[in-house]
């Protein structure tokens, strides 16, 4: 038998459901002033586990377990905390989704994992669930999907998702840009990330480049030089468009040895911010860098030419 104490067919009915704590209490269509509108809806009923769909129900927390299928491979251990603590003192707001284990025994988490980590770090044992019957495909979809829409995955873990749905379930780019919401252009473009090397995956998992970043070293096809632009784009903390620029140099001159290729294309970007703030100060500015610390010259000529860039700095 479940506890159910509101459904999902509507969002406004999911808001007040959602929102309500975790035993409310029980009213009947007696109730004067609610009749068969939202006292009907909020009313706790006991009924049979496989009649409830799309109902918010209390789970026992311990009878919910993570999906081994989970897009999200990483949890950050503050910011759980943090929710933990918000937990603690408003419970939950929007329940997790949950579907049943094939053995019938227990439930597998479809949607909320980090929810279900933080209600547990709080001391929850009950905890508010949607349950939906799915296929392990629908389950796949549905964590991407929302992992997505709450931008909680990172490019590598997205483009793992991806590969999965693609070579086990056998989707096809069209179609998972039709369920995810993209273009299949960047379908394909997130993909591609899965050819970087380990180190270079790495480093866009921990978020020191960007997937542009990524994108961009992948135009090398040689793996060390992917790893070494990497380092060079953290070291120098360069931009997207000065790490194309990197490539570029590197691609022409595939005879240079690595660390020199590397050398003359952070030269080029320096030469590259030169240019951009003389043009924005209307003067020659020369940028000296020694191991990420240095100075930035001004050249002016005359009292006024000076008065003129102290204005401009301001």
């Amino acid at each position: 038998m479940a506890k159910v104490i509101g459904t999902t067919e509507n969002k406004k009915v999911n808001k007040v459901a959602s929102a309500a704590p975790l035993q409310p209490k029980a009213s009947t269509a007696k109730s004067k002033g609610l009749g068969k509108g939202l006292g009907a809806l909020l009313q706790t009923v006991d009924i049979p586990d496989d009649r409830v769909q799309n109902a918010v129900m209390e789970l026992k927390i311990n009878d919910i377990s993570p999906n081994s299928e989970q897009p999200r491979k990483r949890f950050d251990q503050e910011k759980l905390d943090e929710l933990s603590a918000s937990i603690k003192e408003n419970g939950i707001i929007q329940p997790i989704i949950v579907c049943r284990n094939q053995n019938g025994d227990g439930y597998k988490i479809v949607a909320g994992e980090r929810r279900w980590r933080a209600a547990r770090l709080a001391g929850l044992k009950i905890i508010p669930a949607i349950v939906r019957d799915l296929t392990d495909l629908q389950v796949l979809e549905h964590a991407l999907i929302e992992n997505i829409q709450r931008q909680d995955l990172n490019p590598i873990e997205e483009a793992d998702a991806l590969d999965k749905l693609i070579k086990e379930h056998k989707v096809t780019q069209e179609k998972l840009a039709s369920v995810v919401g993209r273009s299949r252009p960047a379908i394909a473009n997130t993909l591609r990330l899965l050819n970087l090397p380990d180190e270079v995956k790495k480093y866009v998992m921990n978020e020191d480049i960007s997937a542009g970043h990524a994108r961009a070293i992948l135009s090398l096809k040689d793996t060390d030089l992917q790893i070494r632009a990497a380092e060079l784009i953290i070291e120098k903390d360069l931009s997207v468009r000065e790490a194309e620029k990197l490539v570029k140099v590197i691609e022409k001159e595939p005879k240079i040895k690595p660390e020199k290729q590397l050398s003359q294309a952070y030269l080029l970007s320096i030469k590259n911010v030169e240019s951009d703030l003389a043009k924005i100060l209307g003067t020659k500015v020369k940028l000296r860098d020694k191991q990420g610390k240095g100075s930035i010259v001004i050249d002016y000529y005359s009292n006024e030419d000076l008065d003129r860039i102290i204005e401009l700095l301001k």
